[in-house]
């Protein structure tokens, strides 16, 4: 099954930067890792993926095809064979941690954001937690790397000193003290200067309070920020 559902992806259209990487490089290589048993079949598949459209190898950086790629590594995580199971772990964790390049650095969400590479790939993992937690070391390992990557749904916000006062959902860690941010609404992106915690999650729930400043002081007048999605800015949990 996982790899007719590997198959049934079309890898050319992803976009990818010229030189473009062999897109079959990396279908054959999420392939093989899913299919691997032994050490050798494990490092030629990884071989494969650190120099295909998921990741650049010789520079290191990520791109989109990693996005697509992940719910396979996921897959492979949780399921394959133990050594493939480690590896797929480093390669998620790679993609979360690596720079993208400028033109190719976000990624269309489920929810319509385009998000940065590494918080799109984020949520992916965090929407498997259940099942990472109880894949021992390495599966906890990789939750714990995306806190990084943290996503704040605004359920409400308010003008408040100067700055806006946020309620919503918060996925992932804290943001550091004075992290900027990203916010995205109604198909735009709008830097925040910095976002601060202002009540954390409590008792275990992902409802919290943040303060965000260098917004325009009518931002949230009338509901206007009601649903916008809030990510961590560049250098904020962004190519850790």
């Amino acid at each position: 099954m996982l790899l007719t559902e590997i198959d049934a992806v079309n890898w050319n259209a992803i976009p990818t930067p010229r030189p473009r990487p062999r897109t079959e490089d990396a279908r054959d290589g999420l392939r093989a890792l899913a299919a691997a048993r032994d050490l050798d079949a494990v490092a030629s598949a990884v071989a494969a993926l650190t120099s295909s459209s998921l990741l650049r190898g010789r520079t290191g950086e990520v791109l989109p095809g990693a996005v697509v790629a992940a719910p396979f590594l996921l897959d492979i995580a949780e399921h394959g064979h133990p050594h493939a199971r480690e590896s797929a772990v480093v390669l998620l964790d790679r993609a979360m941690r690596s720079a993208p390049l400028a033109d190719f650095s976000r990624f269309r969400t489920a929810a319509g954001h385009d998000a940065p590479l590494c918080c799109a790939i984020a949520e992916l993992v965090r929407a498997r937690g259940d099942s990472l937690a109880e894949c021992g070391r390495s599966g906890k390992y990789l939750l714990k790397a995306s806190d990084a990557h943290w996503r704040f749904g605004i359920r409400e916000a308010s003008g408040a000193s100067g700055d806006v006062v946020a309620l919503g959902t918060l996925q992932g860690g804290l943001p550091a003290p004075s992290a900027g941010g990203e916010l995205h609404h109604d198909g735009a992106v709008t830097a925040v200067g910095s976002v601060r915690v202002e009540c954390p999650p409590v008792d275990d729930t992902a409802e919290a309070c943040l303060r965000l400043s260098g917004l325009r002081a009518d931002a949230a007048d009338d509901g206007g920020l009601t649903g916008a999605v809030l990510y961590p800015a560049a250098g904020g949990g962004h190519g850790r």
